[in-house]
């Protein structure tokens, strides 16, 4: 097996890994498993790969089902390698989810569901997510195979099958997706990571319980909600139900909502509702070009309305409106809410949503470049190894990247103290 390849580095990178599997072999074959990611080609599956870096094609398939190794310990330490390089006190972690077309119905957890891939739903896997962003760097924190319904009845013979087959722990059970997101925001507080704020799209946002998880956990977020989303503009109002009397009909069991308290509206009503010089320009960072982005936002403080028939009140919150101009008399919306303390300005509030652009791309890097997407595999541990070796090729990329930055930053000062060096000596002369 031939495991040196042209990848300055790497050895020092990976060597700190190596404590976590028992044998050379497994070191091994996770090296080239690494570095093929890493290769040219458009398919990243165990024969492609193999065949570039001069392996076992049957040593790599064992390296994700059957190698012995300490998975949660290599994912721990890559945690702790990529929060060493970009920890943040103005971080953000961002919640979002991707899916994983499949053709078939045996890889695990394959069911019909919605799949953003395709933008329709298919069959496919969804694996939850949560990235970090800190120093201008975004990094794939955690990753979930989401389980559903259909993999997780357990009277359902076909069911019990696929589980055994696709080596299933008993421990998997379905959850939620925005159960799954808080887990990991745990992870990241049980290790520490420092961050300003959660920012999720509509998906996870729109969940009144995610929302609440958040604010038990003592966590800012800056969430995405839909247009048909109700909120009040004033505090709402209750009263609790009163004792039944006789006569006909059950008895109220939840408090309602006061005659005359106005009614709650759509948040989608308040932003076509709004005059033009309500909106704020904001200019949020530079593109690829040096353009500014800028972007026209309201900031209202109001009272999500999920469920108040049934006596439900939620705290207050920021709802941003968001809109960008499509044509001369047409507007695209956006809408968001966020528990940010009240002196917060409305710039800041978008700044932190529009952080969610770096997962965007992280994906496309991870999926394009690195084969997130290209495993063939059908077992539970074969797809979370994949993800985790995906994730180390990842960080060894990110470590050269910041590598390179700091040089160019190290030249940049040379060259500055040098002219200072000059102008000095010409005024003494």
């Amino acid at each position: 097996m031939e495991t040196k390849f042209s990848f300055p580095g790497i050895d020092e990178y990976l060597a700190p890994f190596a404590p976590f599997f028992r044998r050379q072999e497994g070191r091994e074959l996770s090296a080239c498993y690494v570095v093929g990611l890493m290769m040219e080609g458009e398919r990243k599956s165990v024969e492609p790969m193999s065949e570039k870096v001069h392996a076992s094609e049957r040593g790599m398939q064992r390296l994700l089902t059957e190698v012995k190794w300490d998975h949660e310990g290599v994912f721990k330490e890559y945690r702790g390698q990529m929060l060493a390089e970009t920890s943040d006190p103005q971080g953000v972690l961002v919640v979002d989810d991707t899916a994983f077309p499949k053709k078939g119905l045996h890889s695990v957890c394959v069911a019909r569901q919605y799949c953003g891939a395709l933008g329709k739903v298919a069959n496919c896997q969804v694996g939850v997510s949560m990235s970090y962003v800190g120093r201008e760097v975004c990094w794939p924190y955690a990753m979930e195979l989401y389980v559903p319904r259909s993999w997780d009845d357990l009277e359902d013979p076909r069911c019990a099958i696929l589980r055994k087959e696709t080596r299933m722990p008993q421990s998997a059970h379905y959850r939620e997706k925005w159960q799954i997101a808080l887990e990991q925001i745990e992870l990241a507080r049980r290790d520490g990571v420092p961050h300003r704020a959660v920012v999720a799209d509509a998906w996870y946002g729109n969940n009144a319980e995610f929302r609440k998880g958040l604010a038990e956990m003592g966590e800012s977020y800056v969430v995405g909600v839909y247009s048909d989303t109700e909120v009040f503009i004033d505090p709402p109002l209750f009263v609790e139900p009163q004792p039944k009397r006789r006569g006909r009909g059950r008895p109220r069991k939840h408090p309602r909502l006061i005659e005359t308290n106005p009614p709650p509206i759509k948040v989608s009503q308040l932003g076509l509702s709004l005059e033009d010089d309500a909106w704020e320009h904001l200019e949020l960072r530079r593109d690829s070009r040096g353009k500014p982005l800028v972007v026209e936002a309201v900031s209202r403080r109001v009272w999500p309305a999920q469920g108040y028939r049934k006596g439900i009140s939620h705290e207050e919150v920021w709802l941003i409106i968001e809109r960008h101009k499509q044509s001369k008399d047409q507007f695209e919306f956006r809408y968001y809410f966020s528990n940010m303390p009240q002196n917060i300005p409305t710039v800041e509030i978008v700044r932190l949503f529009h952080e969610r652009i770096w997962i965007e791309q992280g994906y496309q890097q991870l999926k394009e470049e690195l084969g997130l997407d290209h495993h063939e595999g059908r077992s539970w541990i074969g797809w979370h190894r994949h993800v985790l070796l995906v994730f180390l090729a990842f960080g060894y990329l990110t470590r050269l990247r910041l590598q390179g930055k700091k040089r160019l930053h190290q030249k940049v000062w040379k060259q500055r103290l040098e002219r200072h060096s000059i102008q000095k000596k010409e005024v003494s002369l």
